[in-house]
């Protein structure tokens, strides 16, 4: 089994966002070792898959997990003061 299927068994969109996984145990030259998709995995081999991060490009488009869909400024100090309440 390959860094690939590892991913594509826990996740299909979990392979194209990978930037590198850390691997330890007997697949690895050192402890850990800094392997990408093709790396062959053997039994009992612990595995630390790292995302890419998201691009300017994709975080302006409103992907991924804090993205805004309000109109309103992002700062308490920038939104509009409304009038005083009359009495």
């Amino acid at each position: 089994m390959t860094v690939r299927h590892l991913c594509d068994r826990i996740h299909r969109a979990l392979a194209s966002d990978l930037a590198y996984a850390l691997v330890w145990g007997t697949s690895a030259k050192h402890y850990p070792q800094r392997v990408g998709l093709a790396h062959k995995l053997e039994d009992e081999d612990v595995v630390q898959v790292i995302k890419r991060k998201v691009g300017a490009s994709e975080a302006a488009e409103g992907k991924g997990r804090f993205k805004s869909t309000s109109s309103k400024p992002a700062r308490i100090a920038d939104r509009e003061k409304k009038p005083a309440l009359r009495s």
